[in-house]
């Protein structure tokens, strides 16, 4: 951990198309190094999750949601939770499909095609965000974006790993599952904003509040077994919008996005390109054009608060962030096809830092 801050505290002074490959290079030669000469890092798959699930994701969620621009938002709300939700609905759809048709054999049920299209409709713009926040308005429409999908990505994702087999439940279960979750998480997060209120949470500061929201997360996810990053979200938003309060956070989201790209590179093996190169490129390749189709119809709309020089960048923009490469990690090992998962999830997640966020960077600078 100390070595793997201090890389990464070393490394922050870079710009963006710099730093995320040699954090990348750096993380895969470290991951290299361990595996040839037999050495023991300390780590392991499981014990790798714990840490991403109890201790990265809640901050991640937790700053993403604090700074949502709410106010710049209130116009375009129904545009973007249409547009948000078609787009979603599209990739879940169309992934799910050309996975589990691009890699007919027994190995992948559809549960982990299902599983993986998920995970690649997570919205994070936060990858992109160095070059993106000098156009306000697409980053505006991308963390709006990012706000209506998460909590229906994390809690289907909750879903399908408790399901453990699609095929014993029918559409209806899984339906009348997920939106149980949901429900109960709104409450949770509704009760948990009451607590923040009456309790005086507008004096807490950084660390009362990340104290409190930790313990919703963790009440939520080990005592009523619902997705707590959605109580997370749902607390934050109600005091937000309700209260009309700024909750602070500390900004460690950059901090954090750049340990998991070097973790990314840690966890990469030579076997996932060389057995798992069809599963990547199928992957990249559904993602990029079901994302970039359902897109296009927007860019005729001639109401779209976006400028049409900015709109490329809306395009380009890497809609997988850290939030989505945290999940990756996070995955229990015990799923259906895991490693697939993870490979073809990693493949993408590679092309957007690398082949997207270099194109944005170019973009950008022109």
């Amino acid at each position: 951990m100390a070595v793997l801050a201090t890389v990464v505290a070393l490394c922050r002074p870079l710009d963006s198309a710099v730093r995320y490959p040699l954090l990348l290079i750096l993380g895969t030669v470290a991951g290299q190094s361990v595996s040839l000469m037999g050495w023991e890092s300390g780590w392991d798959a499981q014990g790798l999750t714990q840490v991403i699930l109890y201790l990265f994701l809640p901050i991640l969620v937790w700053e993403m949601a604090a700074r949502l621009p709410l106010r710049r938002l209130a116009r375009y709300r129904l545009n973007i939770l249409l547009q948000s939700l078609l787009t979603l609905s599209l990739m879940l759809a169309g992934t799910t499909y050309a996975l589990f048709k691009g890699l007919d054999h027994p190995g992948f049920p559809l549960l982990s095609a299902l599983l993986a299209a998920t995970l690649l409709a997570t919205v994070d713009p936060a990858f992109g965000e160095p070059w993106v926040k000098q156009y306000p308005r697409v980053n505006a429409w991308l963390e709006g974006e990012a706000a209506v999908v998460e909590p229906l990505t994390l809690a289907l994702l909750l879903t399908l790993v408790s399901v453990g087999e699609l095929g014993s439940v029918s559409l209806p279960v899984l339906v009348l599952t997920l939106v149980k979750l949901l429900a109960m998480a709104l409450l949770v997060g509704w009760v948990g904003a009451q607590v923040w209120r009456l309790s005086g949470g507008a004096q807490w500061g950084v660390l009362g509040t990340g104290l409190w929201l930790w313990w919703l997360f963790l009440l939520s996810e080990l005592v009523l077994g619902i997705p707590g990053l959605v109580v997370v979200l749902t607390a934050v938003f109600w005091v937000r919008s309700r209260w009309q309060h700024t909750l602070p956070c500390r900004r460690l989201s950059p901090f954090l996005g750049d340990a998991l790209v070097v973790i990314l590179g840690f966890s990469l093996t030579a076997a996932m390109f060389t057995e798992r190169y069809w599963a990547m490129g199928l992957g990249i390749a559904s993602a990029a054009l079901i994302r970039l189709g359902s897109l296009l119809p927007w860019l005729l709309w001639p109401g779209l608060p976006i400028k049409p020089g900015e709109r490329s960048i809306w395009l380009l923009a890497p809609s997988r962030g850290p939030i989505t490469l945290a999940l990756v990690l996070a995955l229990p090992t015990h799923l259906p096809a895991w490693w697939t998962v993870q490979s073809l999830a990693y493949g993408v997640i590679l092309f957007d830092v690398l082949v997207q966020g270099t194109l944005l960077a170019l973009r950008s600078r022109r």
